[in-house]
């Protein structure tokens, strides 16, 4: 059942239903505990070569020198000359290892949910009432995935050389490499792995400037994690109870709805109107030189052909980290 919590409007002294601009820094700060959550390592989190369920591989090739000998005898009666050349040749360089920890947590307890969750009004028995991981679903958790996947961006991941920028500015985490383009004389290009953690800006109240910090209630504690009668404010610290101990889990627990990733040669095309796609968050490539230039020397009584890469360096193969449902 879609339920949404409730919050005391001060301004009209009446405790009344968050609307969805009420529940937009709800939200927001949500996705900023399961961003604290990714960057610890923790429940959703993707590495390379590490723990956790495979979401694909990637090779980094580049091409070598190859060289062909002749060695001159010694009063032999032969004449020896330079061999043909060789041509140059390929070699892997690294294997990289995708994996996403898919690890979720177990259902949020009714005793959870009733300490440290959100009320709503359930107006067939008239009274307030806590509401469900189930009913967190609609006006909560669906619109912090449509955020990560659409929207900001916060709590998830992109592939780029430097800093991305989608999703609006913000706060990026470099998490390391995830992929090196080696080739044999036209450098390396890097690909690293980032973090959304944050906007710049704080998401605030779009509708009455009044609300900006629409607070939703819960039932107060008698401090031994048993609920009172008493109402309270919950706090929308994104370290706080509310979103640690029942939204960040209800979220995680959801990761396989929108937030698993996949490494693939095939870019993503984004959601559709039916539902979730693959949503590209960045592409990276393995190159290789494929132009020959051929040299002949003679060092050490060798005659030596030698086929040496050259030129630029052309595409093998283009990878794609997709974000799916």
């Amino acid at each position: 059942m879609a339920v949404r919590p409730v919050f005391f409007d001060s301004a009209n002294g009446a405790i009344v239903d968050m609307d969805d601009s009420d529940l937009e820094l709800l939200i927001y700060r949500l996705q900023r505990a399961y961003a604290q959550q990714l960057n610890g390592s923790g429940d959703g989190h993707i590495n390379v070569g590490g723990s956790g369920t495979a979401i694909g591989s990637a090779t980094d090739t580049s091409a070598t020198q190859n060289t062909n000998i002749t060695t001159r005898g010694v009063n032999n009666g032969i004449i020896e000359s330079f061999p043909g050349f060789p041509g140059i040749g390929s070699e892997t360089d690294a294997t990289y290892n995708y994996k996403q920890d898919q690890t979720t947590p177990d259902a949020i307890s009714a005793a959870n949910l009733n300490v440290n969750g959100m009320l709503f009004f359930d107006s067939a028995n008239d009274e307030f009432e806590p509401i469900t991981e189930a009913g967190l679903q609609d006006y909560i958790l669906d619109k912090a995935i449509l955020n990560m996947r659409t929207g900001n961006e916060v709590g998830t991941y992109r592939i780029a050389t430097s800093e991305p920028s989608d999703g609006g500015a913000g706060v990026y985490i470099d998490k390391g490499t995830f992929f090196a383009d080696t080739t044999f004389n036209q450098g390396t290009t890097t690909y690293k792995l980032w973090l959304k953690a944050a906007l710049d800006t704080d998401v605030t109240h779009t509708g009455d400037a009044s609300q900006d910090q629409s607070t939703p209630l819960g039932l107060d504690s008698d401090g031994s994690g048993t609920a009172t009668g008493n109402i309270i404010q919950r706090s929308l610290d994104s370290n706080g109870r509310l979103i640690q101990n029942v939204l960040l889990p209800a979220l995680t627990r959801r990761m396989s709805e929108g937030l698993h990733y996949v490494v693939s040669t095939s870019a993503g095309s984004g959601d559709s109107a039916g539902g979730f796609g693959a949503i590209n968050r960045g592409s990276f490539t393995d190159t290789k030189q494929t132009g020959t230039s051929n040299t002949r020397t003679f060092v050490s009584n060798q005659y030596r052909s030698i086929s040496t890469p050259s030129g630029t360096a052309s595409t093998v193969s283009t990878f794609t980290l997709n974000l799916i449902a």
